[in-house]
């Protein structure tokens, strides 16, 4: 066959194939709700596509894992602050105060001769009583005013103010006699007036040598104390029981 035969039958089949009607594919009619209908439901989500079988002989794939969900973040709680410890030191700990001192305390039996207020200490005070007649004895000093019966017991009787150096005092009914014991010895001390009987502390007492009153009978005196702004001298009731002392 000759070249030109062949592009002729070439060209012949191109316009056959030209003029070949196309095939259309019907339109599918899409379906439209009557007036008044409730539109359908959507249809539900379409199941997922199983998972191949596997081959026989050959294991199943691993399940693919899950990712780990995330803990919910715990809210951080700010530790108690403490104080800052040095190191290599002791822990300091509060030591309870010293105990106090007791402070040691005394009653005396508060008196007077005329104006002057003194101090007996109570513990030496055997009885106070009114005034009784007296039996002067001879030989004795001023101060020495006579005996007197008590209770059947002879107790002299002195006049505490003529003692300390003061003018003889007349008797009045505010007068009384303090009658004084300590081991065995007793005496008795005509005084202007008792008062009443007062507790006095260490620190309420001052030294004699610290007084005015201390260049009088020193050996008698145990101190001052001042209440209420008023001095009041105190005795030594051991020192008026000695032996001699009425004719000191």
């Amino acid at each position: 066959m000759s070249a030109a035969a062949v592009l002729d039958e070439y060209l012949d089949g191109l316009l056959v194939t030209a003029a070949a009607p196309v095939q259309v594919a019907p339109a599918t009619p899409s379906t439209v709700p009557a007036a008044g209908t409730a539109p359908a439901a959507p249809s539900a989500t379409p199941a997922p596509p199983a998972a191949p079988a596997p081959a026989p002989g050959k294991p199943p794939a691993p399940a693919p894992a899950l990712a780990p969900t995330a803990a919910p973040t715990a809210r951080a709680v700010p530790a108690p602050r403490m104080a800052p410890i040095l190191a290599g030191a002791a822990p300091v700990s509060e030591a309870p105060p010293p105990p106090r001192p007791v402070e040691r305390s005394s009653r005396w039996l508060r008196l007077r001769c005329a104006s002057q207020a003194y101090g007996l200490e109570l513990l030496k005070v055997q009885e106070v009583v009114l005034p009784t007649p007296l039996l002067p004895l001879r030989g004795t000093p001023p101060a020495m005013l006579g005996v007197m019966n008590l209770r059947g017991q002879v107790v002299p009787v002195m006049d505490l103010g003529v003692h300390l150096g003061q003018a003889a005092q007349p008797s009045t009914p505010a007068t009384r006699f303090v009658v004084l014991e300590e081991k065995g010895e007793i005496l008795g001390l005509r005084v202007s007036a008792v008062e009443d009987v007062v507790t006095l502390a260490e620190h309420q007492v001052e030294a004699p040598d610290n007084t005015r009153v201390g260049r009088l009978h020193s050996e008698l005196f145990r101190g001052i104390a001042r209440q209420s702004g008023e001095p009041m001298i105190l005795l030594d009731a051991s020192c008026l029981l000695a032996p001699g002392a009425a004719a000191a």
